[in-house]
């Protein structure tokens, strides 16, 4: 008995890009809110200054902006950015000051809320997003 096969490939790649770019997103925020937590407080300018942002978006105005407010409320929604290495985010603060308290005065900062998010967890969040795709 004669099969039919109808190729969907083109539709199931759109739907792995969309869900790998909404994983990608969701750790990146994952990631922002578990450094936030741990970030060393002083003023909290630097905790509300931690964001999510696409690649090489513009951060001139963070630290006026993080003044009084929460970078992750006001910043528009970041989207995964394809470089040579895959899909990306990026995330972390860019006062200027930043790496001096997460590097330089070994204050937890990204690299924490980085590793919070490794494992388990982000393969909760990837699963999640392709199951969201139908995949």
């Amino acid at each position: 008995m004669p099969m039919a096969r109808t190729w969907n490939g083109m539709t199931i790649q759109a739907k792995v890009r969309r869900a790998s770019g909404r994983a990608i997103v969701a750790i990146g925020m994952n990631v922002a809110v578990d450094t936030k937590r741990v970030t060393h407080r002083v003023s909290g300018t630097l905790a509300r200054s931690v964001h999510v942002a696409t690649i090489r978006a513009d951060h001139e105005d963070d630290e006026q902006d993080a003044q009084g407010n929460d970078l992750m409320l006001l910043s528009s929604a970041a989207h995964a950015t394809q470089t040579p290495l895959g899909l990306a985010v990026e995330v972390g603060s860019w006062l200027p000051y930043a790496c001096v308290e997460w590097v330089g005065r070994q204050h937890p900062g990204v690299t924490v809320g980085l590793e919070a998010v490794r494992g388990v967890r982000a393969d909760t969040i990837v699963r999640a997003a392709f199951r969201e795709e139908g995949l």
